[in-house]
């Protein structure tokens, strides 16, 4: 009989390398999108004659959305989540019967 544990592990895995580096690291991808444009309106921010509250309070919205950004973007499974799955399953294995 398969183990479930390991057709669960395998299934994983398969999810691993079936899906797209973008969907693995979708949550990094945002944080870099929301540091790009928080970056871009500093720059234009200081060449322009703003006051710099207002500089400011405008990159912390920015920065604000792109961590509501990164807490609503569904990540994928990685392999550091499988192999951590895995060593929990190992630590709590029922010790085999012979």
């Amino acid at each position: 009989m398969t183990n479930p544990n390991n057709a669960a592990l395998d299934a994983l895995r398969e999810i691993v390398a079936n899906q797209p580096l973008v969907k693995r690291y979708s949550n990094t991808v945002t944080s870099l999108l929301g540091l790009g444009v928080n970056l871009i309106w500093v720059l234009i921010g200081l060449g322009v004659d703003i006051p710099t509250n207002v500089l400011v309070g405008i990159a912390v919205a920015i920065q604000s959305l792109a961590t509501v950004g990164i807490r609503f973007t569904p990540n994928g499974v990685t392999e550091k989540q499988v192999a951590e799955i895995e060593e929990y399953v190992g630590r709590h294995r029922a010790p085999e019967v012979e």
